[in-house]
């Protein structure tokens, strides 16, 4: 039994909850429950402040888990808090050749360029602590400017991306090992809040639709977002229930735990000592009335975070977490989006599908994110961190999803600008009138090694893998030299722009070129075996020798063109004494 056991902790800024569960038919069946409030403000806006207090109340969880059991608790899953999550949203452009058939390397590049910019904007934005990539989504992809849904194989001038990239800093990920080592236990699963919630809040099958979900709790407001099958956003507004009891705590003049007592007593009448030791009674609407302006102002702060992030009003909102039977909350939300107040949803615990549960303890909403990391952690255990060797240098990566050779790269510095070969610049001058165009090196492409074998951007990665990159080498620019054009047309005096040059002279982009042929030579050349000498130009093209010899076509008939043993075309340059053959 030991095995198959799964024990989830919930570390919220008020209450910690902690849940033994075992798979069984594809559900969890939840075995045990116990929670236990700080005894103290240990933890402000969902960040851990004093660890040893923290796991004081992990371990007295643990502890009567274990004795209600009759089992060693070994192994947890935890959240990371919402608070600490950044969100960019970024777009990209890059410009392509009109005539080039994007591949699939082009896309992967593209995102990996946007998700690089995304790092650095993170990096620029000076915070104090350092942050770490733990998710994106790709909003849309885009043609010349219009939205498109798959780039590959089309043509055009610009293709684009736009991506949001979702970060999270080291130093929480650290707080949370802290408390579990105090607590002798081994860390084996690691999600953040808002995925933990919805992913039994808001069920595969219904993601189709646009539904924001917003779980508040004491610190922090965490909001996720679905849309067509997808979660497109996460976000958090760092303010949630305790910015109400403190409200009620300033008004009153009262310590934070009896603050905290009158915000969540029903009653009609409430009785309370304030810090000065005067006894007061206070109607519940009078309690109301002072929070009021508070839990407006809270709805607002969500609903400008769901507008941010979803870029409209979704079709529905669904509620969890202990702040969400705040008075009033849910017409609030509805208010400021403009939606119908029945499309605000409080999602209680017991409307969980996936979970069997025959006690009593997990009816509200505030047990929706303690479910979901249980559940989470059951239907996808795996380690939170694995070791993956980049370029022979050892990594400890989050694991919060399934890998990919592109995700190492964004958790490391790598350039992504060494995974592509630019071709070389192409050289186009002019050559005794006619437009010449030499082509710039293609380049070598970069090589992605994964164990070995030759990889991709896209392939999978596990623990222990070692991936090697070989970088792109680019293209060289097309070049040609006065020296060079003498050598290939037999030429004595060539002019730039009108004037001499010294042989070493590279020509550049847009150099009016001319070969001078001397006017006391006859120019001639030989067609099919016969002089023939070429007059009234100072250079000729293939094409004109036509005007010199008397030669039909035959109707349907296409000649074959030989200069000096090779296939021609009209276009060639000719050079005294060039031999030509034309065959019928």
């Amino acid at each position: 039994m030991n095995d198959n056991l799964i024990f989830s902790l919930d570390i919220g800024t008020r209450v910690v909850v902690g849940i033994v569960g075992v798979p069984e038919n594809d559900k969890l069946k939840i075995l045990a429950v116990e929670h236990m409030e700080h005894t103290d403000r240990v933890m402000f806006d969902g960040q851990i402040h004093d660890i040893e207090k923290v796991s004081s109340v992990a371990c007295k969880i643990k502890e009567k888990l274990e004795k209600k059991l009759g089992v060693s608790l070994k192994n947890v899953s935890l959240a990371a808090a919402g608070r600490s999550l950044k969100t960019k949203i970024v777009r990209v452009e890059k410009s392509i050749d009109e005539n080039y058939i994007i591949k699939d390397s082009d896309i992967d590049n593209l995102v990996l360029s946007a998700l690089n910019t995304a790092k650095e904007e993170i990096s620029h934005e000076g915070y104090t602590v350092k942050y770490h990539m733990v998710g994106y989504s790709i909003t849309s992809f885009y043609l010349d400017g219009l939205p498109i849904t798959n780039l590959k194989d089309h043509t055009g001038r610009e293709i684009s991306v736009e991506i949001i990239a979702t970060f999270l800093p080291y130093d929480v990920v650290e707080s949370l090992y802290s408390v579990a080592r105090k607590a002798d236990l081994n860390v084996t699963y690691l999600t953040l809040e808002p995925i933990a919630a919805i992913g039994v809040a808001i069920m595969p099958q219904i993601r189709m639709l646009n539904i924001a979900l917003v779980d508040i709790g004491a610190g922090t407001s965490d909001i996720a977002i679905s849309k067509e099958g997808n979660i497109i956003a996460y976000s958090m507004v760092p303010f949630a229930g305790d910015e109400i009891t403190e409200a009620i705590q300033q008004h009153f003049l009262t310590d934070f735990n009896t603050a905290e007592k009158i915000k969540t007593n029903s009653k009609k009448e409430i009785k309370f000592r304030d810090v000065i030791g005067i006894e007061h009674k206070v109607s519940r609407s009078d309690v109301l009335k002072i929070i009021d302006p508070v839990v407006k102002n809270l709805s607002k702060k969500i609903c400008d975070e769901i507008l941010k992030y979803n870029g409209k009003s979704p079709s529905a909102v669904f509620l969890v977490g202990g702040s969400s039977n705040l008075p009033n909350i849910a017409e609030e939300i509805a208010k400021n989006l403009s939606i119908q107040p029945e499309r605000v949803s409080v999602r209680d615990a017991s409307s969980i599908t996936v979970v069997e549960y025959k006690g009593k303890k997990l009816k509200g909403p505030e047990y929706i994110t303690p479910i979901g990391i249980a559940y989470s952690s059951m239907i996808d255990r795996k380690k939170d961190f694995i070791t993956i060797y980049f370029n022979d240098e050892k990594l400890e990566l989050l694991n919060v999803k399934e890998m990919t050779i592109m995700d190492v790269l964004l958790k490391t510095n790598f350039d992504s600008k060494k995974l592509i070969a630019r071709p070389g610049r192409n050289l186009s001058f002019k050559l005794n009138g006619e437009n010449i165009v030499i082509n710039g090196g293609v380049g070598t492409p970069a090589k992605i090694l994964k164990n070995g074998i030759v990889s991709n951007l896209k392939s999978k990665v596990e623990n222990g893998d070692k991936i090697v990159v070989v970088n792109g080498i680019n293209g060289k620019d097309a070049s040609i030299t006065i020296k060079d054009l003498k050598d290939k047309y037999s030429a004595s005096k060539i002019t730039v722009n009108g004037s001499f040059v010294d042989d070493d002279y590279i020509v550049k982009n847009g150099d009016d070129v001319k070969i001078i042929v001397e006017n006391d030579e006859d120019f001639f050349v030989y067609i099919n075996g016969n002089k023939t000498i070429l007059t009234g130009k100072e250079q000729y093209i293939f094409i004109d020798i036509f005007n010199f010899i008397d030669f039909q076509i035959p109707k349907n008939k296409i000649p074959e063109m030989i200069l000096n043993g090779r296939k021609a075309s009209y276009t060639d340059v000719l050079k005294k004494g060039d031999k030509i053959e034309i065959i019928v």
